[in-house]
């Protein structure tokens, strides 16, 4: 399977505290779903309203062996449930119709259960929205210069 390496920047400027995540490509198990831009807008707007909610502007490269993405055009979304205690990733990439096209996904358990139901990826994106408290946190990953 193929895997984005994504790199936030850490506390410091520099390299020193870097953080990676690998993240597994979508097409490997499903039609890459898209996602109205609208979508991610009211999830940015969620994020003032919610202290447990969280934009950070930190994406430094994405890349993969094939392709690299550029990070003006790159979101994270990175959450924990709240029953489960489960994490989870999105790496989201925008189109050239200004929507965002579901890249990547993390952990590896959570790429099993969207192989077996790609709704659940949609399913959550929504429920960021119209269910907040069903987050533990939720940290969403903007270059500065977006939204």
């Amino acid at each position: 399977m193929t895997k984005w390496m994504v790199t936030l920047e850490g506390i410091k400027a520099g390299q020193e505290d870097d953080i990676v995540l690998i993240f597994t490509d979508t097409q490997d198990i499903m039609k890459p779903p898209i996602i109205e831009r609208y979508i991610l807008q009211d999830v940015t707007k969620v994020v003032k309203k919610q202290d447990h909610y969280s934009k950070l502007p930190n994406v430094k490269k994405v890349e993969c062996d094939k392709e690299t993405i550029p990070r003006a055009k790159t979101a994270l979304i990175l959450l924990t449930l709240k029953k489960t205690k489960e994490k989870m990733g999105v790496l989201l990439s925008l189109t050239d119709a200004f929507n965002f096209e579901v890249r990547g996904l993390r952990p590896d358990d959570f790429v099993i259960k969207v192989s077996q139901n790609n709704e659940i990826v949609t399913e959550i994106l929504t429920k960021l929205t119209k269910d907040p408290k069903a987050f533990e946190d939720v940290n969403l990953v903007l270059p500065e210069d977006r939204f």
